[in-house]
């Protein structure tokens, strides 16, 4: 297997997988999302609070199979913030999109319906993956320096 599979694609996959999955499930069994929203209007932000709760262990678990890999500091980070990288390159897809073509589209999307998924589906997430790969990342660098300290 090539180094950039084992550093970067099979810990990013297997933390979009698994963050996939705990939303899925916490879509069929967990509570409602929290919705932000103005009275009387639809919901403009759904948050999956047991949903964001377990990110950070998707994210630190990213930054070990990746930095157990031997992954550079680039490849570490991309594997934590994998999962949220589809969300954020179809909203930067569409928003432009929907700008140019808005009176076009039958349904168009508003740009600030398109903000608040940015808001809920990219850095909500991201910051709650970030949150447990950089301290898993913290962690297993120091470790692995004090193991070099004692070999030498």
């Amino acid at each position: 297997m090539n180094d950039r599979v084992k550093q970067l694609w099979l810990p990013g996959f297997v933390t979009f997988l698994l963050s996939m999955s705990l939303l899925a499930l916490n879509e069929i069994f967990g509570p409602k999302p929290f919705a932000l929203m103005k009275v009387g209007q639809l919901p403009m932000v759904l948050f999956y609070i047991p949903w964001l709760l377990s990110l950070p262990l998707v994210g630190a678990l990213g930054a070990y199979l990746s930095h157990r890999a031997v992954g550079s500091q680039r490849a570490i980070f991309s594997s934590i913030v994998f999962p949220v990288l589809p969300f954020l390159a179809s909203i930067l897809l569409v928003l432009p999109v929907s700008l140019i073509f808005d009176r076009f589209i039958g349904h168009n999307p508003s740009p600030i319906g398109l903000v608040m998924a940015l808001l809920g589906w990219v850095l909500a997430p991201g910051v709650a993956l970030l949150a447990g790969g950089l301290v898993a990342q913290f962690f297993l660098s120091r470790r692995s320096a004090s193991r070099q300290a004692m070999s030498n």
